[in-house]
């Protein structure tokens, strides 16, 4: 990873568990190693980064309670985190803090983090690890490179490329139950997801009318119908409109 590319802030994306811990200490061997992408492996900093044993790397996530972990992390930890990331680090050029799971930090700490965010100490680094983004604030969001896992990113892919199908084939049967279907099945996706989605309709609408694709038994009024959709859904998002509510207006309006 090439000094110029380093950022102050990456969200990781993924379910929680084994697979985003090893992700999460990967991209900090990577912000400590700051020589190559994946981190070299070998030199002190990614050997105890990747170990999990680095004194500059912190993890911020939920208290352990009587019953298990708290429900937030809460903006007293964020507060003890921002305040430690002034302080020099112990051994690297940097500090690392993974906020894990950063979407159940509540709004106070998120505010807290904003303020860290918009003015990081130049040695600070922050992994914000989530499932479920649409959680934090956009603000939150901004500020942070988004570093997908790179199976998930596939798998993340491969679902919105076989949605993106599933929606044109159900509006070219003209059954309303399936367009319905296929629409609110992932009204749960992300605001991502659900751009890239209409970006992955519009492409294969215009693969269609050039030629490049079977016509799937939509002809070119519909294909331009649907097009409109697609602009509208992009419009949505630019207004802040939820993913939820953008795939019942797609359900509603793609065979009117």
């Amino acid at each position: 990873m090439a000094e110029r590319r380093l950022s102050h802030a990456y969200m990781l994306l993924g379910p929680e568990g084994p697979a985003r811990d090893g992700a999460a200490r990967r991209l900090a061997a990577a912000l400590l190693c700051g020589q190559t992408e994946p981190p070299c492996g070998v030199c002190r900093d990614c050997r105890k980064a990747l170990s999990g044993i680095h004194p500059d790397v912190a993890l911020v996530t939920r208290e352990q309670g009587e019953k298990g972990p708290k429900q937030d992390i809460t903006v007293g930890q964020i507060r003890a985190m921002t305040a430690d990331a002034v302080l020099a680090p112990n051994e690297a050029a940097r500090k690392v803090y993974v906020i894990s799971p950063a979407d159940r930090m509540n709004q106070q700490a998120q505010n807290a983090l904003l303020k860290a965010l918009e003015d990081p100490p130049g040695h600070a680094c922050f992994i914000l690890c989530a499932a479920a983004p649409d959680a934090l604030l956009s603000t939150v969001r901004s500020r942070c490179v988004r570093a997908e896992m790179e199976a998930e990113r596939d798998a993340r892919q491969e679902g919105i490329s076989e949605l993106a199908r599933a929606y044109l084939e159900a509006a070219a049967s003209g059954d309303v139950c399936q367009v319905a279907l296929a629409c609110m099945s992932r009204a749960g996706l992300s605001r991502e997801d659900t751009e890239a989605f209409a970006d992955e309709v519009k492409s294969a609408i215009c693969d269609i009318l050039c030629g490049r694709a079977g016509d799937m038994g939509l002809d070119r009024a519909r294909l331009r119908k649907l097009d409109a959709l697609m602009d509208k859904t992009a419009d949505y998002l630019r207004h802040n409109v939820q993913p939820k509510q953008i795939f019942g207006m797609l359900a509603a309006e793609t065979l009117r």
